[in-house]
């Protein structure tokens, strides 16, 4: 795959893995994460006091999706032939195999550490399966051999 190519792709998957993660854990889930706010959880907004935000440290948040989106695209493009007309079922394959690798251990080993409850963990693990597929389908639609390509495999 050409760099361009690679580039376009990670630039989509991190602006989609931003908004689900906005929408997700912002609103969808953020009314469960309340009661966590100043223990598990620092608060985004600088309120003062023990356990506040800084302002800085929230730019690791689009970092992180940042390099998931490069490693996301790059294990895309190592470990799946992208094959004419096989697209979804290929992404869809590849956002389960980047669920099991990524957001399932991390979900599970923050539920055996920390007191957060089964059915918060359920629903992480349910969104996150969400959004890995979404990535997935989106990676194998984007990240496509050229017509040259085409005629290699």
């Amino acid at each position: 795959m050409n760099s361009k190519q690679f580039a376009l792709t990670v630039v989509m998957v991190f602006v989609v893995s931003q908004v689900f993660a906005i929408v997700i854990h912002g609103f969808i889930l953020g009314p469960a994460y309340q009661p966590f706010y100043g223990t598990l959880l620092r608060p985004m907004q600088r309120e003062g006091g023990p356990g506040a935000g800084s302002p800085w440290m929230v730019l690791f948040l689009p970092l992180a999706h940042l390099a998931m989106s490069v490693a996301f695209v790059a294990l895309f493009g190592r470990w799946v032939r992208p094959l004419p007309g096989e697209e979804i079922p290929q992404g869809l394959r590849f956002g389960v195999l980047a669920w099991l690798f990524g957001p399932v251990p991390m979900y599970l080993l923050w539920f055996a550490e920390q007191p957060w409850p089964f059915s918060l963990t359920l629903r992480q693990l349910g969104f996150d399966l969400f959004t890995m597929l979404v990535l997935g389908t989106l990676t194998a639609m984007v990240y496509r051999p050229s017509r040259a390509e085409d005629h290699q495999l």
